[in-house]
């Protein structure tokens, strides 16, 4: 199945799944770190996770997906979101392939910033 990452995104609004996120981060991460970028969208988002696992915040299920619908709205997150054109595959776990990194990294150098190797 083809989507896009605000599509997937924004299907997480109708239920809470914290595993699925991350899992749907990393895999989204991984071809743009592996050009030494970091996506300033995936950034975007691992911020807000970590503001609601702050124990500090009292953070109900709805709380939660509504600090998702929150960070959609701004209008460059949802550009961004919707430019990256993933392939779903629902095998006994998620696999989430983009199809086309290298175009959104050329058409919008700005939104990448380069990533620091740890060593």
């Amino acid at each position: 199945m083809t989507t896009t990452l605000y599509d997937i995104i924004d299907k997480l609004t109708l239920k809470w799944d914290r595993g699925l996120i991350e899992s749907i981060l990393k895999q989204v991460s991984t071809p743009f770190y592996e050009h030494k970028l970091v996506f300033f969208l995936l950034e975007e988002i691992w911020d807000m996770l970590e503001f609601i696992d702050d124990p500090m915040e009292f953070m109900t299920e709805d709380r939660k997906i509504e600090q998702i619908e929150k960070i959609l709205g701004v209008s460059r997150i949802e550009r961004a979101a919707k430019s990256v054109e993933l392939e779903i595959v629902e095998t006994p776990e998620l696999k989430i392939k983009i199809l086309n990194a290298e175009e959104v990294i050329a058409k919008h150098p700005g939104w990448f910033t380069k990533r620091d190797e740890v060593t």
